[in-house]
């Protein structure tokens, strides 16, 4: 069971996402089709010498074992390493969590390292 919480692009796109990931790295076809099911989506900027995204890593690990969010998959884009990807999705800045409810954005918080906000924003995509 542990196994199939560690999902890597394509193969997340064969498979029903029913647990929240550690870490999903960004990938567009399967934002794309999680986008299109109507499933709840999170978006995470990272960097990996950025002491506020190392918090919120640390959060998502608490939040994850949330049975209200095991729906919600979250896809990390790595400001550093995916410029394509932060340039496509017109985002600008690390530390950023930009919640979808299927294909549309219900919310976003920057820096933030509060755990109560973080959750109420992952709940406005469920």
């Amino acid at each position: 069971m542990k196994y199939s919480r560690v999902l890597i692009g394509g193969l997340l796109s064969l498979m029903s996402v029913s647990a929240f990931s550690e870490v999903i790295h960004f990938d567009q076809k399967t934002y794309d089709e999680l986008r299109q099911q109507g499933k709840p989506v999170i978006v995470h900027t990272d960097a990996t010498w950025c002491p506020i995204c190392k918090k919120q890593k640390e959060l998502l690990s608490s939040i994850e074992q949330e049975p209200r969010f095991h729906q919600v998959t979250v896809l990390v884009v790595d400001i550093d390493a995916d410029k394509d990807i932060m340039k496509s999705l017109d985002l600008s800045r690390r530390s950023l969590f930009i919640a979808y409810k299927g294909s549309t954005e219900v919310g976003r918080s920057m820096a933030d390292t509060d755990k109560a906000s973080i959750e109420a924003l992952f709940a406005k995509a469920l």
